[in-house]
């Protein structure tokens, strides 16, 4: 006879995409194609990288849910349960530090971590079933082309910001991941003290992925029988990490002495990315880890409309959002600024006066310094078709809503594929 509880359990095939969601948790472009989309998101069409914000903040969430509060048990089932989905998945701890927390050995973790993500898969699992009636999306039909264009233009506009932002937990957390083996072969163990949400960056991805290799690699060549931690905080300016090694004695002291400055400054050459440093931390001539100083990416719109009112309710709206405005209500002066200032998103009224927005919205793709510019076309005319094939990145109809315009620039956001 099948229990209650058997009953409630999920398939393995679920507990499977559940646990491979939460080690992808950092990673939304691998979570754009994850099987749990269809089955905890409600469809979406033509926005996937929203869909995976959506399933990223729905497993984020379950975390907070299951916190039990101060006053549980140590060690009871839930306060375990909460502990090792904080432990591995929002503080990145590699599997052999997590166990250490638990004060157990790795054969007994690993056998507690499958109960904790069935645990875990339960509920989202319950959940599932309580989803909308509504029929999942036809895998099989084809994009209609308008819709398939429009997904063109948007990736095309993601790859485009891929050398100018990044995203430090998600390159961070990838990094961890990538090094994770060569630590554990050091008895090195790597803390990640990152808040939930740290803004974007002006670094190119790539290269702050090679910064962050390079630097840990350098300590972890040098140290062993240590912690390696990566703290961050973020001020108005700037995002900052330190990443130091406790105890600074486990770094090897020949190693210390032969760590030239000239040395460092190679590791520093990764930073040549604009107002980027890394700067040694020393003490009593001892390399204890590094500073980073990473400038925080400035998101400026471009509005271009010929009517006043319109120029001051999308300039409130962004603004709502930290959003820098610029404002043109001629084509000319929105070519000029957009050469000058390279804004990340340019919104575009069809209807002007002398230059209409058409040629405005051709000449924007075609100049070789803004062609890369992602163009939301806003307009009352209902030529969306038209405005795609054109190179708009974007179609929004008159009147604009705040939760539109934000969503369609969030769209633009591009998240690390790999870190």
């Amino acid at each position: 006879m099948t229990s209650e509880r058997e009953q409630d359990l999920a398939p393995q095939a679920f507990i499977d995409q559940v646990a491979d969601a939460y080690e992808h948790l950092h990673d939304l472009v691998a979570l754009r194609t994850h099987p749990l989309l269809g089955q905890l998101v409600p469809p979406s069409p033509g926005a996937p990288a929203k869909r995976a914000r959506r399933l990223h903040d729905l497993l984020r969430d379950l975390i907070d849910e299951l916190d039990p509060g101060a006053e549980a048990p140590s060690f009871s089932p839930e306060w375990r349960r909460h502990r090792y989905m904080v432990m591995r998945y929002l503080k990145g701890l590699t599997h052999q530090a997590v166990a250490e927390q638990f004060g157990i050995g790795l054969r007994q973790y690993y056998r507690v971590r499958i109960e904790i993500l069935e645990e875990i898969a339960a509920i989202l699992w319950a959940r599932r079933t309580t989803q909308s009636d509504a029929p999942p999306p036809d895998p099989e039909a084809p994009p209609s082309p308008e819709s398939q264009l429009e997904m063109l233009r948007l990736e095309a506009a993601r790859l485009a910001q891929v050398d100018r932002f990044a995203r430090v937990q998600e390159v961070v957390t990838g990094v961890a991941q990538l090094l994770e083996s060569l630590m554990r072969q050091r008895s090195l163990f790597l803390a990640l003290e990152l808040p939930a949400h740290l803004p974007a960056v002006s670094v190119q991805q790539d290269l702050l992925r090679q910064m962050l290799v390079g630097l840990l690699g350098f300590l972890t060549e040098r140290a062993q029988g240590a912690t390696v931690r990566i703290r961050s905080a973020a001020d108005q300016a700037a995002v900052h990490l330190t990443i130091t090694v406790d105890p600074a004695t486990a770094v090897n002291p020949v190693d210390r002495e032969t760590a030239t400055i000239q040395q460092l400054s190679e590791l520093q050459a990764f930073a040549a990315i604009g107002d980027c440093h890394v700067l040694p931390l020393m003490g009593q001539a001892q390399i204890i880890g590094f500073d980073l100083s990473l400038p925080i990416a400035r998101r400026t719109v471009l509005v271009v409309d010929d009517n006043e009112g319109v120029l001051q309710l999308l300039t409130r709206y962004l603004g709502a959002h930290g959003y820098r405005v610029l404002v043109a209500s001629t084509a000319e002066e929105a070519l000029a600024k957009a050469e000058q200032f390279s804004p990340f998103a340019i919104t575009v009224d069809l209807m002007m006066p002398e230059h209409d927005g058409w040629e405005l919205l051709q000449k924007l793709t075609m100049q070789p310094t803004t062609c890369r510019i992602p163009i939301i076309v806003c307009s009352v005319l209902k030529q969306k078709e038209l405005a795609l094939s054109l190179g708009a990145t974007a179609y929004i109809e008159k009147p604009v809503t705040e939760g539109v315009l934000i969503a369609a620039l969030e769209a633009l956001e591009r998240v690390p594929a790999r870190s």
